[in-house]
C-alpha cells in the first residue's frame, strides 16, 4: 500500500499536468478547437483518460493484496478501505495537476506546481500535525491534563481541527482509520473522550472526512479548469 501511495503521488500528477500543455506545445490544440467537443467534455476526457492508468495499476494490486488473508490478520474491508482512499488521493492529485495544466502554457511549470502541492499535502501535512501533537500532549494526556485549565470548548474546537489536518493527508487518515477499525471496532463513527471534562464527543473516521474533502476538491478545480478553457477560446 505504501508503494502504491508513492505511485500514486508520482504518476497521478504527471498524467494530467502535461494533458492540456503538451496539447498546446505539440500545436494541436487549434485542431481539437475544430471538433464538435465541448469543454467539458475536453476536460473531463482527459482526466479520465489519465487516471484511467492509474485506476488499472490499483485494480491489478488487489490480488497480490489478497495473498495477505492468507496469513491472516488482514480484513477484506481494510483491502476496501486501503482502495476508497489511494483512488480518492489519485482522483484529487490527478485534478490538481490538470488545473495547473489549464492554468500554465507549459508542462514543466504546471508539473512543478502540481509535484509541490502534492508534496505539502502529503509530507507537510504530517509535520504540522507532528508539531501540534508534541505542542498540545502535555494539555490532551498526561498529569498535565487535568491541571491545564484548558476551557472544554477550546479542546473540542482542537480535537475537530487535529481531524481535520488527519484526513488531509492520505497516510494519516489510513493510519487512524486503521486505528479505529482494528482497536475500537469503528468503521465510519467513533467517539473520543475530552480531558478537561471526561465527557464524550462524536467523531467520523478519517477516511469519510478525506473522501469528502477531496472529491469536492476535484469537483470545484474541475470546474475551474473547464471556465479557464472557456476563457481561453472566447
Amino acid at each position: 500500500v505504501g508503494i502504491e501511495l508513492l505511485l500514486i503521488i508520482f504518476i497521478a500528477p504527471s498524467f494530467t499536468a502535461g494533458s492540456i500543455t503538451g496539447e498546446r506545445e505539440r500545436k494541436t490544440y487549434d485542431l481539437l478547437q475544430t471538433t464538435l467537443m465541448s469543454s467539458p467534455m475536453f476536460v473531463i476526457g482527459k482526466l479520465e483518460s489519465a487516471l484511467s492508468y492509474v485506476l488499472l495499476l490499483l485494480l491489478s494490486a488487489i490480488p497480490l493484496q489478497s495473498i495477505a488473508f492468507l496469513f491472516g490478520g488482514v480484513s477484506e474491508l481494510e483491502v476496501l478501505l486501503v482502495f476508497v482512499i489511494l483512488a480518492v488521493t489519485a482522483i484529487g492529485l490527478g485534478t490538481v495537476g490538470l488545473f495547473f495544466s489549464t492554468s500554465v502554457d507549459r508542462t514543466l511549470s504546471a508539473s512543478v506546481r502540481a509535484y509541490t502541492v502534492a508534496l505539502i499535502i502529503t509530507f507537510g501535512v504530517p509535520v504540522v500535525l507532528f508539531m501540534l501533537q508534541s505542542l498540545f500532549y502535555g494539555v490532551f494526556y498526561g498529569a498535565g491534563a487535568a491541571a491545564s485549565g484548558l476551557p472544554p470548548a477550546l479542546e473540542v474546537a482542537l480535537v475537530y481541527f487535529r481531524d481535520l489536518l488527519i484526513s488531509l493527508n492520505p497516510i494519516s487518515t489510513a493510519v487512524i482509520t486503521q486505528d479505529m477499525l482494528i482497536n475500537r471496532g469503528q468503521i465510519a463513527f467513533g467517539t473520543y473522550t475530552l480531558s478537561t471534562t471526561g465527557g464524550t464527543i462524536p467523531i467520523v473516521s478519517p477516511w469519510i472526512t478525506f473522501t469528502i474533502i477531496y472529491l469536492v476538491t476535484a469537483a470545484v478545480l474541475v470546474v475551474f479548469s473547464i471556465r479557464r478553457m472557456q476563457r481561453i477560446e472566447a
